[in-house]
């Protein structure tokens, strides 16, 4: 009966109440009670007090003199040790963080109680009790270091060691927080986990960005955990990410701040065109902050608030033909022209176009009407030859709030409400043509807008001094909607005459995309657009921790769910969207001999010939999916002495096969070429695809502190890919009908473009079994599916060291087993049989894409870690990180495929990952100026007044380029899904270091086309790309304008020395064009640089000013 009732406590606790991870949390402080002799002390009294809330707790210390407080909020508070015959014990200021344990061991002198023995904590970065890799970033980082315009606390996980520098994601609509996305330790992007104040907020449709990102105001500190997990912690194979929402006091705050920057105060970009002026900027970003008591002592709150209006005219470079090619004159063209009318189904024995001019009578009435649209080039060159502007529109209002409440000495609880909302309107690059939007940094073109709302409800409930419970419940929602311009238009068939391009619903308006090898595509630029999207999520957890002698033991639940509910005709493997499109390729004007370049491929645009074509159709107006996760995990951590800590623990966890609302997903029987309805007919909910029930996750690891500043520290932690298969089971045939139409081989076009795209034929869903025609794409999974693992290990020593300083320095490694990634079954498998080498085409007649998600491929990341910190103290705080490391794997992340699909090549995706860079340092500091008043010098008069009150701030970084691949026109492999490779003609490449179109990065004429069937003689990711040097710099002024009033005034620069970070070059060598001789026009934007990459700044790279006031009291 008691352990029924206990079960019940904790199911009501996590519904009713809601959440709090535990731990996560909260945090833990500890320590060990001694006589002069050093024997333990046994039943001493301990009384901790919360020193911003006056909240009590009380211990006694058990036979090992071992004092242990679970379960505690974050904060600040005063330690108080008695026990007859020794003096009274005082510590005020001791801190205590989230996810973290305090030690403070307690030496107590002979006398009477009335004596008191005071001290005055210091706050310390040792990691003294837990094994894991482990990072903290507090507000007093968050509101002196210079953070880029977005304010994102994201931004600073670069100063973190295992970090790949954080980057902006997706567009504004898909993210509309403008999160950041980052892998850590080599792991996939996608199966990092962020929580705040407990509740995860983790983008359901891409789990690699945030739901929800705070304003930098209202956190009080981030928790970031990298390696070797506590067993409480899951769903995390990178980094464990807690962030913690401040909470008001006994003493009411108010701060008040806005900052601005303009054009005026940003540097030209490198590759301006000359004679441009700089484009309109003007972002503001301005709110406050407020917190204080509701009634003293027992219920506390805070709110605050951040408006960012951001108005810019935006510009991108786009590629065009010239006023001859749009005219059928490719005599500029180093490589021949080839009539497809002529030859032979394999592209041999074609006839050359005479003068390499197409006749007029060829070009088809279709794209005449394309070309007569598109914008005659306005920079030199035959790539990035076009440069256009346009007004973008980006605004965001955020809301964060909590209220704290102590109902008693046992039960505490808060509440936390979030809330963000935006608005873009973002041109495209051709105007009424379409094109891709102007504005890189807000991504999709068109107007969009959103809500994305979250919330925590937490308690902790403390039975005895020995046993407490914790639980919560959270829920974050994102709402987002976009349309690019014209979609009341049915601009494809209408316009065009293109049969089945538009639909009949609105969102199946608009352009047809057009995407032309070598130029910026006409039309609607992606497959994916417009879309509606409501993703809610949902957590109930709850936690007991128990504490016996030296065993603290703590174990709970964790239920997670996850949604989707989206209108958005795109899917795993589809060429084109809702409108239709085509893709036209250099195949069909070329041989097999010649590699095809950009003049052969806009002939065939010219001629009306695409290679492939697409379309999806939508059965539904709107379709979901449902996933839920499980986990229940126990860990004990044993003070087996007063040197020796060991942590062993084991999580659960269990992850079922997604589902529709109504019923099961869809899943391709690749035994019998027919769709299964899950849950409909005699078909089971899961079609059969069983998620093991038997994932645990073990972590083990010591603390072993040699002295009071000398700590060694191991872990071990396995956790199970939290990668879940609600996104690419998002949609299936018959949900979505993925037509995918593409020519027998790279030489053969689909068809004229005249003959447009079949109408799809909507199936009955029967008994469950549904026939699904040759040229619809679908996904699947092996019904014998495995999930794969991430295991991580660190050896680490910590030191306290002269003037304040801790060093570390550790071994950090992470071993990714059968990461999950998608896989076309379907592609080819035979070197130059084209379409003829698919499988299912083989045994089917299928030629689409046939995509099966599974774990596969092994990813292997080693790295020295060390990091050198002072906090904050007598003016001055310092942390340095260093990181060296190496990843090694077949994918970058679990929303990827391979470069290779043909299995009997298979191994060679296995290199260097794209994302890694070989070193990483990381230097940021707080300088409070010795001037001025209760400093050390010019303490009085005008001295004080001019000198005093000054601060300066920076975050230096430095780190290597990454990876490229140098690539080749695949016609003559013509094995489609595999990526070709260039030949290397000479034994080492050279690089010149230059960037700028006309002046290649590396020595291009190392390289040569492939024009036969086989692969290139090199592999992938065989050059680095030029590494990186960045400076942001801050100076503050503090004013005192009262004893309560204190404004201060802050001018911050990012990219203080206007350092450009250059992009990789152009990696194609079948553009490179040697019999030209115009500089401008050789090289095709091979080896070029022709861009700069704003790094975690929405892309804005070059120097950058802003200027900003802060007012507290």
């Amino acid at each position: 009966m008691r352990m029924k009732s206990l079960l019940a406590a904790v199911v009501v606790a996590g519904l009713s109440i809601g959440t709090a991870n535990a731990q996560i949390l909260y945090g833990s402080l500890i320590g060990n009670v001694t006589d002069p002799t050093n024997a333990a002390i046994v039943d001493a009294k301990v009384t901790i007090t919360e020193r911003q809330t006056n909240q009590v707790r009380e211990a006694a210390t058990n036979e090992s003199g071992l004092f242990s407080f679970q379960t505690l909020q974050p904060g600040a508070y005063d330690l108080k040790v008695v026990r007859d015959g020794f003096r009274m014990y005082t510590n005020t200021g001791v801190t205590v963080s989230i996810n973290s344990v305090t030690r403070i061991d307690v030496g107590l002198q002979m006398g009477s109680v009335a004596e008191t023995v005071q001290v005055t904590a210091a706050a310390t970065l040792m990691q003294t009790d837990r094994s894991e890799v482990r990072s903290e970033i507090t507000a007093e980082a968050f509101q002196n270091l210079p953070v880029a315009p977005g304010r994102n606390y994201q931004q600073l996980f670069k100063t973190l060691p295992g970090f790949r520098p954080p980057t902006n994601a997706h567009s504004v609509p898909t993210n509309p927080s403008r999160a950041l996305t980052f892998n850590v330790n080599g792991a996939s992007y996608a199966i990092n986990n962020t929580k705040i104040d407990g509740a995860s907020s983790i983008a359901p449709w891409l789990p690699h960005a945030t739901a929800f990102v705070p304003t930098l105001e209202a956190i009080e500190t981030v928790n970031v955990v990298t390696n070797s997990f506590d067993a409480e912690q899951g769903l995390a194979g990178g980094a464990a990410v807690n962030v913690q929402i401040r909470s008001g006091t006994n003493d009411m705050h108010v701060v008040l701040f806005a900052y601005n920057t303009n054009n005026n105060l940003k540097a030209k970009n490198f590759f301006l065109p000359a004679g441009q002026d700089k484009p309109k900027l003007v972002n503001n970003e301005f709110g406050g902050t407020v917190g204080g008591p509701i009634k003293k002592d027992k219920l506390f709150y805070f709110a605050s608030y951040e408006g960012s209006p951001n108005r810019e005219f935006a510009s991108r470079f786009g590629s065009v033909p010239t006023p001859a090619m749009k005219l059928g004159d490719m005599s500029e063209s180093p490589r021949i022209v080839y009539d497809p009318l002529t030859g032979n189904p394999d592209g041999s024995g074609r006839v050359a176009f005479p003068d390499n001019r197409i006749p007029a009578n060829r070009i088809s009435p279709i794209t005449k009407k394309l070309v007569d649209l598109t914008p005659n080039p306005n920079q030199p060159g035959l790539s990035n030859n076009f440069f256009q502007g346009g007004s973008y529109v980006y605004d965001r209002h955020r809301v964060d709030s909590k209220v704290n409440y102590s109902a008693s000495s046992k039960l505490t609880m808060f509440g936390r409400y979030s809330q963000m909302h935006y608005n873009m309107n973002n041109p495209q690059l051709f105007g009424a043509l379409g094109g891709p939007e102007i504005s890189g940094a807000g991504g999709n073109p068109g107007k969009a807008n959103g809500d994305t709302y979250s919330f925590t409800g937490a308690a902790t409930y403390v039975f005895t001094p020995t046993l407490i419970m914790d639980a919560y419940f959270g829920y974050t929602r994102m709402d987002t909607h976009v349309a690019q311009a014209r979609l009341d238009k049915k601009l494809g068939t209408d316009f065009l005459g293109i049969p089945g391009t538009n639909g009949s619903r609105r969102f199946e308006g608009g352009w047809p995309q057009f995407d032309i090898d070598g130029y910026t595509p006409l039309g609607v630029p992606y497959n994916f657009m417009p879309y509606d999207r409501r993703d809610p999520q949902s957590q109930y957890v709850a936690n007991f921790n128990w504490t016996k002698k030296s065993h603290e033991v703590r174990f709970g639940f964790d239920l997670y769910r996850t949604g989707m509910n989206h209108t958005q005709p795109e899917a795993t493997g589809a060429f084109y969207g809702a409108q239709g499109g085509f893709a036209f390729t250099g195949g069909p004007t070329t041989v097999p001999s010649q590699s095809a370049n950009n003049f052969n491929s806009y002939s065939a645009f010219l001629l009306g010939l695409p290679q492939r074509a697409g379309k999806i159709t939508q059965v539904p107006d709107e379709y979901n999916t449902r996933s839920f996760q499980y986990s229940f995990y126990a860990r004990d951590r044993w003070n087996v002495s007063r040197k020796l800590t060991l942590s062993y623990g084991l999580r659960w966890e269990y992850f079922p096969f997604p589902t529709r609302a109504d019923r099961g997903l869809e899943l391709y029987d690749q035994a019998a070429n027919k769709m299964l309805i899950c849950g409909i007919g005699n078909i089971p909910k899961n079609c059969g695809v069983e998620e093991s029930k038997r994932k645990f996750a073990p972590r083990l690891g010591f603390a072993y502190r040699v002295n009071e500043g000398f700590v060694i520290r191991a872990g071990y932690g396995l956790t199970n890919d939290p990668f879940s298969l609600q996104r690419p089971f998002r949609t299936n045939y018959p949900v979505l009908l993925i037509q995918n139409l593409e020519g027998a081989n790279a030489f053969q076009p689909y068809a004229p473009i005249a003959q447009g795209i079949p109408r799809a034929v909507v199936p009955d869903f029967g008994n469950g079994v549904v026939d699904i025609p040759p040229t619809f794409a679908v996904v699947t999974a092996d019904k014998n599916f495995k999930r794969g693992y991430v295991q991580s290990w660190n050896f680490t020593i910590q030191k306290q060291l002269k003037w304040d300083f801790v060093g570390q320095a550790g071994y950090v490694a992470t071993r990714s087993t059968n990461q999950m990634g998608y896989l076309d079954l379907n592609n080819g498998q035979v070197i130059g049989a084209g379409q003829a080498g698919r499988p299912f085409r083989q045994q089917f007649g299928r030629t689409a894409a046939t995509t099966v998600v599974k774990p596969f491929g092994t990813t292997q990341y080693d790295s020295l870690q060390a990091t050198l910190s002072r906090r904050l103290a007598r003016g001055v705080g310092l942390n340095m990180a260093y990181t060296w490391s190496k990843v090694i794997g077949y994918v970058d992340n679990n929303d990827g495929g391979p470069a290779v699909s043909a299995i009997a090549y298979f191994d060679r995706n296995r290199n260097v990952r794209n994302y890694d860079r070989t070193h990483n340092v990381q230097i940021s500091n707080i300088i409070e100026l010795p001037f001025g008043k209760g400093q050390k010098f010019a303490t009085t008069g005008a001295a004080a007044a001019v000198l005093g009150g000054w601060q300066a701030n920076s975050i230096l970084s430095f780190y290597s380029g990454t990876p490229f691949t140098i690539g080749s026109d695949g016609a003559s492999l013509n094995l489609p899904g595999s990526t070709q490779t260039a030949d290397q003609v000479k034994p080492s490449v050279e690089k010149f270091g230059a960037v700028g179109r006309g002046t290649p990065y590396f020595d291009v004429t190392a390289f040569a086309p492939v024009t036969a069937a086989r692969f290139g003689n090199t592999g992938h990711n065989i050059i680095r790309g030029p590494g990186v040097t960045n400076w942001d710099f801050s100076i503050f002024r503090k004013f005192a304008l009262t004893e309560r009033f204190k404004l201060e005034f802050r001018a911050e620069s990012f990219n203080f020395t206007n350092t450009p970070h250059f992009n990789n070059p152009g990696t194609n060598v079948s553009s490179f064009n040697p019999t030209i001789t115009d500089p401008l026009r050789r090289f095709g934007g091979f080896g070029e640089i022709t861009g700069t990459s704003g790094i975690g700044r929405d892309g804005i790279d070059e120097r950058q000013f802003r200027l900003g006031l802060r007012l507290n009291f």
